[in-house]
């Protein structure tokens, strides 16, 4: 970290930041609510990389389908981004215009095929326990 950046962490730990304390179960909510955005986040995105994005774009799309968890905190969205890169889920590149785009890897499009399964599955089992209900009334 550049020595600049060090003085001013140091800063504004000793003055800004003196008299904040988070107790444990403060913590320990925070990092629950941090995991509970990327848990619901984690199949919409990949399904939005079917096709080449900027995160400029999946923001855009996140928003328009009324995503509440990303407004004022859309650095989430490149947070996500780069755990997905990492599990090897997406892969990002830089293109000539400047702009880093991401898509899916084969592994992130085989997760979607198995994630989509599974949804099909538990709304068929679902219809059928209701249509096993309907029958015993």
């Amino acid at each position: 970290m550049d020595e600049r950046l060090k003085r001013l962490k140091k800063a504004m730990k000793n003055n800004t930041f003196q008299h904040v304390q988070f107790k444990e179960a403060q913590r320990e909510k925070i990092n629950e609510s941090i995991e509970h955005i990327h848990t619901d986040l984690t199949p919409l995105i990949l399904t939005l990389l079917t096709q080449r994005k900027t995160g400029s774009d999946l923001t855009l799309l996140l928003h328009a389908r009324g995503i509440k968890s990303i407004v004022n905190n859309e650095g989430i969205i490149y947070t996500h981004l780069h755990t997905q890169e990492h599990l090897g889920y997406v892969k990002s590149y830089w293109e000539e215009d400047g702009e880093k785009y991401y898509e899916l890897t084969n592994k992130g499009l085989n997760l979607i095929q198995k994630e989509r399964l599974q949804l099909k599955n538990r709304y068929s089992l679902k219809d059928l326990f209701q249509e096993l209900n309907i029958n015993e009334n």
